[in-house]
């Protein structure tokens, strides 16, 4: 992507972010009973978190695309896949995780529907980046936490997950 400014956040540079972060999550005492990632971007800062915050992970997947071909942006995501009905979160405290928070729209939206669907649990999130810019979304009063690996400016950002050239990240 030429003539934008972007970043390319390595594997290593998101291992750190997370690992630094879970010591401040650790720091606040707080202790999930769940990681839930939010996929697809959440999936592998999760299974990450995992590494030092010892929790089974929980997945729930979105689409921000109205149709098939994955180029029709709808107005609010969409359920592709929920938690199971007989999962109890009754009394339990669940992280719920992605990768960058950028309109806020898919965090607010998973959110809004764990607390609807779950309303005996207690959820907190945690963001490896968040855009420093206006959201559209906003967080529910009720959470309990949120964490945020770091600050960023509202760049385009390259996961290396998301490489189609994973060398690219090595310069």
């Amino acid at each position: 992507m030429p003539n934008i400014q972007q970043y390319n956040f390595t594997y290593n540079d998101i291992h750190n972010t997370i690992r630094n972060t879970a010591k401040t999550i650790a720091e606040t005492g707080f202790e999930p009973d769940f990681l839930l990632a939010i996929g697809g971007g959440g999936l592998i800062p999760a299974r990450i978190m995992r590494t030092y915050i010892n929790r089974p992970i929980l997945i729930v997947s979105l689409s921000r695309y109205s149709d098939e071909t994955g180029t029709a942006p709808s107005s609010q995501p969409i359920k592709l896949q929920w938690l199971e009905t007989d999962i109890d979160l009754t009394g339990k405290k669940v992280l719920v995780i992605d990768e960058v928070d950028d309109e806020r729209t898919t965090l607010e939206f998973t959110l809004q529907h764990l607390f609807e669907s779950h309303p005996g649990a207690e959820f907190s999130a945690f963001v490896v980046h968040n855009k420093k810019k206006e959201k559209k979304g906003q967080l529910p009063e009720q959470l309990k936490h949120f964490f945020v690996g770091e600050e960023i400016e509202d760049y385009w950002i390259n996961y290396a997950w998301d490489a189609d050239n994973i060398d690219m990240f090595g310069k």
